[in-house]
């Protein structure tokens, strides 16, 4: 399948991006107070949001918006970067990068299940709110 231009330069930036991700949440399970790695994961996630968005990939951007979420709670120090948070961004970044690879593949998101990692993501942040 031929993606359109916009698709083609958003899997460039997006796969550098989790790339990123990826490599500074290693350094975060060995230095998990690093706030500028932190800050570096977040927007990187965040600009694979807000094109995610753009482009009118609503799973993804659904997906960004939750790992941003435990991300920012982090950022603000609410809940620390332990292996349970840790793990659950490591999940999303699979699935994410799942769905960069239906789009490769359809030109849309296909149909990825994005639940499991949503639903990891979600149980952090209300921990984080202390509602669990």
């Amino acid at each position: 399948m031929e993606l359109s231009e916009e698709l083609q330069i958003f899997l460039v930036e997006a796969y550098e991006n989790i790339d990123k991700v990826e490599g500074l949440l290693v350094e975060l399970e060995k230095a998990p107070n690093n706030q500028p790695a932190i800050h570096d994961v977040f927007r990187s996630i965040h600009t694979i949001k807000g094109n995610s968005g753009f482009l009118g990939l609503k799973q993804l951007e659904i997906l960004c918006h939750r790992a941003e979420a435990v991300l920012d709670c982090a950022r603000n120090r609410v809940i620390p970067i332990d292996g349970k948070v840790i793990s659950a961004l490591l999940t999303a970044i699979d699935t994410i990068r799942t769905i960069f690879g239906e789009i490769e593949q359809l030109g849309n998101e296909g149909n990825v299940n994005t639940e499991t990692s949503i639903t990891e993501l979600n149980t952090i942040i209300n921990r984080a709110k202390g509602t669990v």
